[in-house]
């Protein structure tokens, strides 16, 4: 069967996290803006207390992850920071809050990996091309925004980001709703992404071929179609896929 559409995962993938390089990684950016917005509210907590109600927070993302494969609500996430803090916020205080969470200043100064600008031109002539990603705090807007600076928005035709769905990869609805999107069928699809759970099970349990982005050489043994480790080497995969 011939492959008409590639859809990507997006962070780590596309463009990196927070902090992958180093610097300050997401989850001691997002504690320190608890913090400073905190602060601004005349309410005094060391960054330790701010990163506990975080993790606390996360914990809470995670769990809905390994439940039920549900995306919890913003709102879920400011419950919890809020009862591990023992604060109060009114409802306009809480949506500062959680702007603030999305940490929209340092994510868009980032640029995309090595050979994504020069690849992905390319590939949407040939394919149609979709995002399913999982997001949290920092919702599918976001992305939308990086790729529109960078002048890749309008190379896609599917967006199936987790925030807007309310389900996390591996969901098969995530795949199934890009494909739908896209007008293809799963076995005229492949997936690239850097996750073996929620990428490359996620694809190839839906029917769908997958590539794993393995940047660290860490991942082990694969389900996926093809494993690479930059994403310059993208391309020649997808060709060997592809016949």
């Amino acid at each position: 069967m011939s492959i008409k559409a590639v859809t990507f995962d997006f962070w780590d993938t596309l463009f990196p996290r927070l902090g992958r390089d180093g610097g300050t990684d997401v989850a001691e950016a997002r504690s320190e803006a608890i913090r400073s917005y905190l602060v601004k509210l005349g309410m005094s907590f060391s960054l330790e207390r701010c990163r506990e109600a975080h993790e606390v927070a996360n914990r809470g993302h995670l769990q809905h992850w390994h439940t039920g494969m549900f995306q919890p609500t913003v709102d879920e996430a400011l419950d919890a920071i809020c009862g591990e803090l023992g604060c109060e916020l009114t409802h306009e205080q809480r949506a500062e809050l959680a702007l603030a969470l999305q940490l929209r200043d340092a994510v868009t100064d980032t640029g995309p990996f090595a050979g994504v600008a020069e690849l992905m031109p390319g590939l949407a002539e040939r394919f149609r091309l979709g995002i399913i990603s999982d997001t949290w705090l920092t919702p599918g807007e976001v992305p939308r925004l990086l790729l529109n600076k960078h002048g890749l928005l309008e190379l896609f035709g599917a967006f199936v980001f987790s925030d807007e769905t309310g389900l996390l990869k591996p969901h098969e609805r995530q795949f199934r709703v890009a494909c739908e999107a896209l007008n293809v069928r799963p076995d005229e699809a492949i997936h690239v992404g850097d996750s073996e759970r929620r990428d490359v099970v996620g694809a190839r349990q839906f029917g769908m071929r997958a590539v794993l982005l393995d940047w660290d050489g860490t991942h082990g043994e694969s389900l996926a179609d093809a494993v690479v480790r930059d994403f310059r080497d993208l391309g020649p995969a997808i060709d060997r896929l592809t016949g």
